[in-house]
């Protein structure tokens, strides 16, 4: 095929293949996801802009890799193109590679410019590992709620906020249920808690010794006792891995040209790694960008006739969760952050909307600080 000068190609990915459109010649194919496939892209469209929907998707890291031009656009973009362009409702792979194609055609500042950079590249699987683990953790937590409310409620009350603390779950592991408790004595609890540098304080023991008497016993209780069992070691294991990702983040950062982020008000390895994720995999071309990505600036939404400001519809929802955290965090050590948020409250700002004013701080300094770093 001949080379594509100006060529734009919408992608439209799947798990086994990948439909293609080629908006100039008015066609669509498939690729296999295989290198084989890559490669037939790459030499049938070695000039073509490659337009992909934002998601972790190898054919995307692949085109980068080998120095293609890459936009990609927000899932929730795509669909409203397909609404926008197939008012019928009919669908199909060919129509949304189209659509994502036409969006970009049209729309180009809907789309963000994609780039591959070696750190990025790290940082985003931490960051995706951190996310899975994070979202699996509150998860189990909640599971673990449900079950003690259901077969140990006792528990669950007097322990009150401490019930998900290290060493409760631990005490859970050991003794799920109120007739498990009751064959072993604190003493015996300590012993075992103190050689896995646990403590058992003076407040936990009366806490137990409470449980203890106001619990129930309900005859057979093996099955839920093996579950909330389940349920705590799981959970501890996923603080584990949650605190060794943690570790590996501030060292990738503390090792790379960006670890300048950390100086930042708020912003320590996990907080740091999103924001550095962020800008390492778009190319944005101004800080109000990243704000726009991130959702702590509105954006203009137009569609026909439809014009509406939108704040938070289309951004990256992690990481606008961490800018939140980061500007909440920046209250207790930073002076002109506490400065800054008092003096919206005092403008009559909510205290959602000034910590997002903060946080709009935060990723203007951030993109500044990153902007002038070089790997």
């Amino acid at each position: 095929m001949k080379e594509q000068s100006g060529t734009i190609v919408g992608i439209d990915w799947s798990a086994d293949s990948h439909t293609c459109y080629d908006l100039k010649a008015d066609k669509s194919f498939k690729i296999p996801d295989s290198v084989e496939g890559y490669g037939k892209l790459l030499n049938d469209y070695p000039e073509a802009v490659f337009v992909i929907e934002e998601a972790n998707n190898r054919i995307g890291d692949y085109l980068l890799i080998n120095n293609r031009e890459v936009y990609v656009l927000p899932p929730c973009r795509s669909k409203e193109a397909r609404k926008y362009h197939f008012s019928s409702g009919a669908k199909s792979d060919s129509l949304d590679a189209k659509a994502i194609a036409l969006t970009f055609k049209e729309h180009p500042s809907y789309c963000l410019k994609a780039r591959y950079s070696g750190v990025g590249a790290k940082i985003t699987k931490l960051v995706t590992m951190y996310n899975i683990v994070s979202k699996t953790h509150s998860q189990q937590c909640n599971r673990l709620y449900s079950v003690l409310l259901r077969y140990f409620p006792e528990y669950l009350h007097i322990m009150d906020k401490q019930y998900r603390s290290n060493t409760s779950l631990r005490i859970l592991s050991i003794c799920p249920t109120i007739t498990e408790l009751k064959k072993v004595s604190n003493e015996e609890l300590r012993k075992i808690l103190n050689k896995e540098n646990y403590r058992m304080t003076s407040i936990l023991r009366k806490k137990l010794d409470r449980i203890r008497s106001e619990g129930i016993s309900w005859g057979d209780t093996s099955c839920e006792g093996n579950l909330i069992m389940f349920l705590a070691n799981q959970i501890l294991a996923l603080r584990g891995t949650a605190e060794s990702l943690r570790k590996e983040m501030g060292e990738t950062l503390e090792n790379s040209p960006y670890r300048i982020i950390l100086s930042i008000p708020g912003v320590k390895a996990v907080i740091g790694s999103y924001i550095v994720k962020a800008y390492l995999t778009h190319d944005f071309r101004s800080y109000q960008e990243m704000q726009k990505y991130a959702g702590t600036v509105p954006f203009l939404f137009q569609s026909g006739r439809k014009s509406i400001m939108l704040m938070r519809k289309k951004c990256d929802n992690d990481l606008r969760s961490m800018i939140h955290i980061a500007a909440f965090a920046s209250l207790k050590t930073c002076g002109w952050a506490r400065n800054y948020y008092k003096r919206k409250r005092k403008e009559g700002k909510t205290y959602g909307h000034a910590l997002r004013a903060l946080g709009n701080i935060i990723l203007k300094i951030a993109f500044s600080m990153l902007s002038k770093m070089k790997e």
